[in-house]
């Protein structure tokens, strides 16, 4: 490879049409022309060929530079032809075959440990859920204007409900408390604080997922058995507060019968009527209610399924990134199994590329350097063909041979005067037989 590049810059460096035409000045002209003219003086004409040009400047101004020119062309003729050969086995080069052959069958190897892999881990079953669950969560939380779900903060919300209950406690045990033994007055008083928060917590999410709930496409079964259940947390809820107001009512009219006045834990105004003491703990009931709802309609999103499809979405993406991982897990250590020798064919290959490459670069040089000689060839044989002409004939009008005959056409002085003689560069190539290879 090294003595082809070498051969290459050789022939760049080379300037055949130099050395041909080293000798070409003024003088070896004249000597030319006298000797034309020499020869004209017996028989009054000046042989030529069909270009009307002597065979001595022929010879002098084109063999000459055919001699050096063509053995340059010769020698960039064989060394295009074998630089060529290299190019084009190299293209099938057996580092190429290989590298080729190697990467098809990690390719094959990847795809196989691919199929078992997700046959044996049911990926396709994982992909198709996490796409499913995402597609459904996303377009939840488009519909709701981009809003994540509500953090889960089911402590806060347990702890929340519990101090309603424990707030409960506070107003009703004491009622209880009065007619009934500890026992019963505190089973009574945990059910009504768990009926009065169940009732707040399904009431809040009902205000929250109103529009959720009753929307045009949900079922009339699925709107018939949400009213159901609302409707039994509003009566237990309504029963939870007659029964409280009631026991309130009895223990009331009791103390007013035995004291003449109202007695109850709270109450120490004995003018108050039993009217005024019953709205007073009500109303102290609703509102705790009415908090109960407030925690419970902040705590909901706007959906019912909201937080669950969220679930199952992240379920799902964990699930999948597990197995999706570990398949990139296997893939990698196939490519790793394969990668160093595939790193070997591949700096070979890069280095055979490069000289590949320095090659083709040195053809480019070789085919600007055989257009610049032809050019030059040209310009030289076309100045010294000129030269002759012009000195051969100022030689006839001086001599005063104006009846001389020029060429196979006999021509005069003056028609051999307006002749062309000049070559271009397509008769240089002819001339040398220097075809594009």
């Amino acid at each position: 490879m090294e003595e082809l590049k070498l051969s290459i810059e050789k022939l760049i460096n080379e300037s055949p049409v130099d050395e041909a035409t080293r000798h070409h000045d003024k003088s070896h002209i004249s000597h030319l022309v006298d000797e034309d003219i020499s020869e004209v003086s017996a028989s009054k004409v000046l042989h030529t060929d069909k270009y009307y040009r002597t065979h001595r400047i022929e010879e002098a101004a084109i063999g000459s530079i055919k001699d050096k020119l063509g053995r340059w062309a010769n020698q960039r003729n064989d060394i295009v032809l074998k630089a060529k050969g290299i190019i084009a086995k190299q293209s099938n080069s057996e580092l190429d075959i290989k590298k080729r052959k190697l990467t098809e069958e990690m390719e094959d190897t990847k795809s196989k440990a691919k199929d078992s892999y997700m046959r044996n881990n049911n990926y396709a079953d994982l992909k198709a859920n996490f796409d499913g669950t995402k597609r459904r969560y996303e377009d939840m939380r488009a519909e709701l204007g981009g809003k994540p779900p509500v953090r889960s903060r089911i402590w806060l919300y347990i702890i929340g409900i519990a101090l309603i209950g424990f707030i409960e406690w506070f107003v009703n045990y004491s009622t209880f408390s009065t007619k009934y033994p500890p026992g019963i007055a505190f089973g009574a008083t945990v059910l009504i604080a768990l009926s009065i928060a169940l009732a707040s917590h399904f009431h809040g999410g009902l205000l929250k997922q109103r529009l959720s709930l009753f929307a045009k496409h949900r079922k009339k079964e699925e709107k018939r058995q949400i009213i159901i259940k609302q409707s039994f947390f509003s009566l237990l809820l309504i029963i939870a507060l007659i029964i409280v107001t009631y026991n309130r009512y009895d223990i009331l009219a009791a103390n007013v019968i035995d004291s003449g006045g109202i007695s109850l834990a709270g109450i120490d105004d004995q003018t108050e009527s039993i009217t005024g003491v019953l709205i007073q703990f009500a109303l102290l009931n609703i509102l705790v209610w009415i908090v109960g709802v407030a925690i419970s309609y902040f705590t909901h999103d706007p959906r019912p399924d909201y937080q669950e499809a969220f679930k199952h979405y992240e379920q799902a993406k964990v699930k999948f990134y597990k197995a999706d991982k570990g398949l990139q897990e296997e893939i990698e250590r196939i490519g790793e199994d394969f990668e160093e020798q595939l790193k070997k064919i591949t700096n070979s290959l890069t280095s055979h590329q490069k000289d590949i490459k320095d090659i083709s670069n040195l053809l480019d040089r070789l085919a600007a350097k055989e257009a610049s000689l032809i050019k030059q060839a040209s310009t030289s044989i076309n100045n010294m063909l000129e030269k002759h002409h012009s000195m051969l004939i100022t030689e006839f009008n001086t001599r005063l041979m104006f009846d001389v005959k020029i060429g196979p056409d006999a021509l005069s002085i003056d028609e051999f005067k307006s002749k062309s003689i000049s070559v271009d560069s397509n008769f240089v190539r002819h001339t040398l037989s220097l075809e594009v290879i």
